[in-house]
């Protein structure tokens, strides 16, 4: 194991920054703390099946060396791209490779659980969000119904005759998804021998998790509908969440003694006890390991360069016949992820344009849409990718709709990157990688964003006559200043 915990170590000091952004998420989002338990939990699986290596030595192989590469590409695109959480993915998987080159085919499929459990180092899983928070709120009403309580459903807000909730993204239950995918891995590995009673127990804690959290939600509904919530158990629901997810989760387990395998075919010996490889052969496995891990970031040293970045002057903003409200959208005139921005507040609709140099490198457009969407309050409930006509041009829209208490908004987003109006997500990422790579660097984020109270098709419309008027013909090359 001395080789892989010497390429663990350079693999940390070269990938330093996705796994500084993973762990800050483990610290900062209840949805991720339970990963800062993987790593103890993963050496505890890993010693626990000790017994079953007693027949297998390692004999590297360099098959292990494809899973590298086809990572190391992976990490590549998705660090020169700004995504971080496939950058996350593509560092667990490398060090897949790397466990299967140094220690070889055999002893990594008899670790394949615990190696897999690492996976779970990266935080992911948040577009889970919408389909749990819509699943969410669909079962709930349909137990309250059931229990004779009248109750209204509009998206993901549920209404009943003492008061009105709202299914926020952090009541969609992803925490306990992932909380109940760690734990059900880790015990069906300690538990069961046969993979059908791992993947069946794993399955059967999931289903518990989604179902759990509805009846949660139904319960807090229900529990203070009919106390007129004296006991404040609204308002304390999180706490109450995690009560009522543990005792799910014990009783899961305490159940699933009753079908445990103390024996079985990872307990005794598979065949006969194979030679280990030469030291020689793990010292050439292991070098060639550090190679592969190196190649990526050796690439991106060598593509790097210090000079100054040419910045785009962005045209003045006009609130055409409306005069401006004098104090501003609340949006700040500077925002540390923005080379160039520019802000205003018409009254109806806040408009925001923002030049940015190596616009998805950094997380600067995430940064920017965060900064926005998370401002005052509010919190995002919808999502979707339309194609609008603006300025005669069919341009793709990226529409989120938020909510506040009973309010409501729309905030269009809109992506100009290298020479055209992309779609957000990947094409926008490969369109900055390419302008990059041959050194035209020039991205416009727009983001326009108004009342959705009156209805969704009313501030669209809204906002397409707002945009027509603004100065967003991108056609023609930007004026540049140093």
């Amino acid at each position: 194991m001395g080789g892989v915990a010497l390429v663990a170590g350079l693999m940390l000091v070269l990938f330093w920054g996705g796994v500084r952004s993973a762990v800050w998420l483990w610290l900062h989002s209840s949805a991720y703390n339970h990963s800062l338990l993987i790593l103890p939990v993963f050496a505890f699986m890993v010693w626990s099946a000790r017994a079953g290596l007693a027949d297998a030595a390692p004999r590297p192989t360099l098959w292990g060396g494809g899973v590298i590469a086809a990572f190391s590409g992976l990490w590549l695109l998705s660090h020169l791209s700004g995504v971080a959480e496939a950058v996350q993915f593509a560092i667990v998987g490398m060090m897949q490779g790397v466990l299967l080159t140094v220690l070889g085919g055999r002893i990594y499929l008899r670790l394949l659980l615990p190696f897999s459990y690492l996976w779970l180092l990266v935080p992911s899983g948040q577009f889970l969000v919408p389909t749990l928070q819509d699943l969410t709120a669909r079962s709930a009403v349909w137990l309250l119904e059931l229990v004779g309580i009248p109750a209204f459903r509009d998206g993901i807000a549920i209404e009943v005759a003492s008061g009105s909730y709202l299914v926020a993204p952090g009541c969609a239950g992803l925490n306990f998804v992932l909380a109940s995918l760690a734990a059900s891995m880790a015990y069906a590995e300690l538990i069961y021998r046969s993979w059908g009673r791992r993947a069946a127990f794993v399955l059967a804690l999931l289903a518990l998790a989604v179902g759990g959290n509805a009846l949660r939600v139904f319960l807090i509904i229900a529990i203070a509908h009919v106390s007129d919530n004296v006991g404040n158990i609204a308002d304390d629901h999180i706490l109450y969440g995690w009560a009522f997810f543990s005792a799910l989760l014990l009783g899961a387990m305490a159940l699933g003694q009753r079908f445990r395998q103390d024996e079985g075919p990872e307990r005794g010996v598979r065949g006969a006890t194979l030679p280990a490889g030469s030291s020689w052969s793990i010292l050439t496995a292991t070098v060639f390991a550090a190679l592969l891990v190196m190649a990526g970031p050796a690439l991106v040293w060598s593509l790097r360069s210090d000079g100054a970045r040419p910045v785009v002057a962005l045209p003045s903003l006009s609130c055409g016949s409306t005069d401006a409200v004098a104090a501003g959208p609340g949006w700040p005139s500077h925002v540390g992820q923005v080379d160039s921005l520019n802000a205003i507040d018409c009254g109806r609709v806040h408009f925001v344009m923002a030049g940015l140099d190596r616009p998805v490198r950094l997380g600067k457009l995430v940064g920017v849409e965060r900064w926005v969407a998370a401002s005052e309050g509010w919190s995002r409930v919808g999502r979707r990718v339309t194609a609008q006509s603006i300025g005669g041009h069919a341009v793709p829209v990226q529409a989120d709709l938020e909510v506040r208490g009973n309010r409501k908004r729309l905030i269009w987003s809109l992506f100009w990157v290298g020479d055209g109006w992309r779609v957000p997500g990947w094409s926008v990422a490969l369109a900055d990688l390419k302008m990059d790579l041959l050194g035209r660097r020039r991205a416009i984020l727009v983001l326009a964003a108004t009342s959705a109270d009156e209805g969704e098709d009313v501030a669209e419309a809204v906002l397409r006559t707002f945009l027509d008027g603004q100065p967003l013909d991108l056609d023609t090359p930007f004026r540049r200043t140093r």
